[in-house]
């Protein structure tokens, strides 16, 4: 439940930066910028909660571990 936990949280987190961020690679270096987004799409309020509600499955099962 820990390694699920953890892999949970990374994925959230990685869902909800995926949407805001992307990398671009200039040379030997790579860079963050940030994306134009359309906030009042549908699919984007519906990627944003995905994120948070794999974020809190991910606390659940880490604090399942944890208590039991």
């Amino acid at each position: 439940m820990l390694l699920m936990g953890i892999l949970f949280l990374i994925l959230g987190i990685f869902a909800i930066l995926n949407q805001r961020y992307t990398i671009i690679k200039v040379g030997n270096e790579r860079n963050i910028v940030e994306k134009a987004v359309n906030e009042k799409t549908g699919i984007y309020k519906y990627k944003i909660f995905l994120g948070l509600f794999s974020i809190a499955i991910g606390i659940f099962c880490i604090l399942n571990y944890i208590i039991y």
